[in-house]
């Protein structure tokens, strides 16, 4: 039995090497590591947005002085992305399909990629957050959304779809990072306390009883000195930035978790790993709200300053800042300029903008439920400082009827044609490569795939992804060679692993790091996942050694 187990070990191994052979992944050349790694996501930006910020800021960005190339954002099934697959692949190295989060992709993609290996559809696939765990480094993820939603959520968990934030908090609560901040506390809570879990599992009494400090407010985390830190400021996603100091004044800006998340950080003497998101770019440009993006993109650009202000006195820090994919199709110039482009001023192009001082959201909010043509205008001149017709606001309502989930859409779709400079063609995504900016020690330069920036990340922390995926995701049935696999579903939202070896039953709850064997509770350094696609389950070999007595633990590193 035993030197079954360990043949099994063999062949993870020689699997690993043909999804890397599979994947494309080049060989790195050798380099230091460097202590810490701060990537930083601006959601649905490309290069017209950074034009129109430094324009409406009138000084460079701090983003400007370290532009270096661009990215690729296609994902393995469609030339168009979703936040998912490509913050799986800046994540994990590995480009995958609509919708997963750090999970291998299906065998449909584009006729230029090659069909993976069966064995890599659904697959979890480790992220260099866990690897950077492993090193000993700190972590950290920084967001103004839910921090289960699906940037954030590619860098903490492993599932089939965005849409089960349930298992993608918990998983984000059981991978022990030391500081998350943003949105989403009512994925901690269980229905009964207001909260969205079904599984009655109070996730904020785990996190307190794990040692970590539950904030909800702005002093609170200006007042955090140490420790591990879980800053909950919102039920769901954060306010815009335009509408914070208003509407939310006790939630911190992106700059302040930013730098608050680096000072925790930075206390590890073995070094860091931090991923920042600016969520609510992307939700701006879908909505084609030009305030909202301003807004919420130099409040990007000064988290990326603080970034730069720790990585240049540092010097052993490398900063990559991103964009996942452009929303929105923006553009500086719109069909009402065609014949008078080529005299367009600053104050064309910035009067109308300077007046806006309200999220298209929050002015549809204002309206409560009261969406008349006299009522859209009046919130119009407030929110936007615009003089509207009666068939303007009679478009915008229509939009909004049309538009049901997102009836802020019609403000812009509507308005900045007539009204502004600003244009737009989609309320969707598209599929142009974004900027890249970078600073550091080895940083990348010139045009790099989507998944390069998950290996350039690996490689700058001294990771190697073969190993860390051989670590971290054993496939139990075949690691286990001859033990019974299967999994209980007596409580339908409470899933185990239970696994009958050598006359021993383990169980193995789904979405958490324990492993409960011989009337022990052991802490494993990875979670346990469930792939219900395949229906395989997916155990840190820890896990398997506790369970069979045997094996080494390879090395995460090169």
């Amino acid at each position: 039995m035993r030197r079954r187990v360990r043949g099994i070990f063999v062949a993870v191994r020689v699997f690993v090497v043909l999804a890397v052979l599979w994947t494309g992944r080049p060989v790195p050349a050798a380099q230091p590591a460097v202590k810490n790694v701060i990537v930083l996501i601006a959601d649905g930006c490309a290069s017209e947005q950074y034009t129109l910020a430094r324009w409406f800021k009138g000084e460079p960005l701090h983003l400007d002085a370290i532009r270096v190339g661009a990215v690729k954002t296609y994902i393995s099934d469609s030339v168009i992305a979703d936040s998912a697959p490509t913050g799986s692949a800046y994540a994990t190295g590995v480009r995958t399909s609509d919708k997963f989060i750090s999970v291998g992709p299906k065998p449909e993609v584009l006729t230029t990629e090659p069909v993976p290996p069966p064995e890599w559809s659904y697959r979890p696939l480790a992220t260099v957050l866990e690897g950077a765990r492993l090193l000993g480094k700190a972590t950290g993820v920084v967001s103004t959304s839910r921090v289960s939603h699906a940037t954030p959520a590619a860098y903490m968990a492993h599932v089939p779809s965005r849409t089960m934030e349930a298992d993608i908090m918990e998983q984000a609560v059981y991978q022990g990072v030391d500081v998350v901040l943003g949105g989403g506390k009512a994925y901690l809570l269980p229905a009964d306390r207001g909260g969205e879990r079904l599984d009655r599992e109070n996730l904020v009494d785990v996190l307190r009883r794990r040692g970590y400090a539950v904030i909800e407010r702005r002093g609170q985390l200006a007042a955090v000195e140490s420790g591990k830190v879980f800053g909950m400021f919102a039920d769901g996603h954060m306010a815009a930035e335009i509408d914070r100091p208003e509407l939310a004044p006790h939630e911190p800006t992106l700059e302040e978790m930013t730098r608050k998340a680096i000072e925790l950080l930075s206390r590890n003497p073995k070094g860091f790993f931090l991923m920042v998101e600016a969520s609510q770019i992307d939700w701006a440009c879908h909505a084609n709200d030009p305030a909202h993006l301003l807004s919420d993109l130099l409040m990007y650009d000064r988290a990326v300053g603080a970034a730069l202000d720790f990585a240049r006195r540092d010097q052993n820090t490398l900063v990559l800042a991103l964009s996942d994919h452009n929303t929105g199709g923006m553009s500086i110039g719109n069909r009402a300029t065609n014949g008078t482009y080529s005299q367009t001023t600053l104050e064309a192009l910035l009067n109308p903008l300077r007046r806006m001082k309200a999220s298209s959201v929050a002015m549809w909010a204002s309206l409560d439920g009261d969406a008349t043509p006299q009522n859209v205008k009046r919130v119009v001149a407030f929110g936007w400082g615009m003089e509207i017709t009666d068939a303007d606001a009679d478009r915008i309502v229509a939009v909004a009827k049309r538009d049901a989930d997102a009836p802020h859409n019609g403000f812009g779709e509507v308005l900045c044609s007539r009204y502004t400079c600003i244009g737009w063609t989609t309320h969707g995504h598209t599929g142009g490569d974004v900027p890249l900016f970078a600073f550091g020690p080895g940083r990348p330069v010139g045009l790099v795939d989507g998944p390069d920036v998950g290996r350039i990340t690996a490689r700058a922390l001294g990771l190697d992804l073969d190993r860390l995926n051989e670590r971290l995701f054993q496939e139990a049935a075949s690691a286990l060679g001859d033990a019974t696999v299967s999994i209980d579903r007596g409580d339908e939202n409470n899933p185990v692993v239970v696994i009958d070896f050598e006359g021993k039953t383990s169980r193995l709850p789904v979405n958490k790091n324990l492993l409960e064997l011989d009337g022990r509770t052991i802490a494993l350094e990875g979670v346990v996942v469930y792939a219900p696609n395949t229906r395989k389950a997916y155990l840190p070999l820890e896990a398997v050694k506790q369970i069979t007595g045997i094996g080494e633990l390879p090395p995460v590193g090169p």
